[in-house]
């Protein structure tokens, strides 16, 4: 097996999900491989989207802008999907934008490799099911954050899961997740440095 499937084959079979031999020959007849720059939108908001990726190593963010407002919704770290195989199949515009937040290596497919992808393998619907299944439980998990924890609580919880982003994303989209002016976010990572 190519080195460049095996975390998405483990993600897979962490789901129950075990295609053939056969299936994953024809998953990379059906697959690109991208090294992708930092700072480059892979979605861009009001747009259709046109590629489903699935990141193997770097950080990107999911966003949106509004009135005149960049507002960072999430940090998509690796190994996880990023875009979203709903928009990407039915052509609606995305409602929000994904930047690649460091240099990004993913794999990549077109709508027409989903779609052949999910007719011509075991596995590609159970993929798309396990895929929306994580994309409804992340939504639900983020408003139930936001609505009982305080940004320094859900700075904390960051911290805790992905101490990678703090390192590597800029300060200005953190205190923008967070909900928060960036010298509110100085404060809090004062005070908890303090702390410590």
């Amino acid at each position: 097996m190519d080195d460049r499937f095996a975390i998405l084959l483990n993600w897979l079979h962490s789901r129950h999900i075990h295609p053939t031999a056969d299936d994953m020959y024809f998953l990379t007849q059906h697959t690109a491989y991208k090294r992708i720059k930092k700072n480059t939108l892979i979605m861009k908001q009001g747009r259709p989207v046109t590629e489903f990726y699935y990141i193997n190593s770097g950080i990107a963010r999911l966003f949106l802008k509004h009135n005149d407002e960049d507002i960072t919704i999430a940090f998509i770290n690796a190994p996880q999907f990023a875009s979203t195989i709903f928009y990407l199949l039915n052509g609606q515009p995305s409602p929000l934008a994904i930047e690649t937040c460091t240099e990004i290596k993913a794999l990549q497919w077109t709508k027409d490799d989903i779609i052949a992808i999910k007719e011509h393998t075991s596995f590609g619907n159970k993929m798309e099911l396990a895929f929306m299944e994580l994309l409804l439980n992340w939504n639900f998990e983020r408003e139930v954050s936001r609505l009982i924890h305080s940004p320094e609580e859900r700075y904390r919880i960051l911290l805790a899961s992905d101490p990678l982003a703090l390192q590597q994303v800029p300060l200005k989209h953190i205190a923008s997740y967070l909900g928060i002016h960036q010298d509110s976010l100085s404060r809090i990572r004062n005070r908890l440095t303090r702390k410590n």
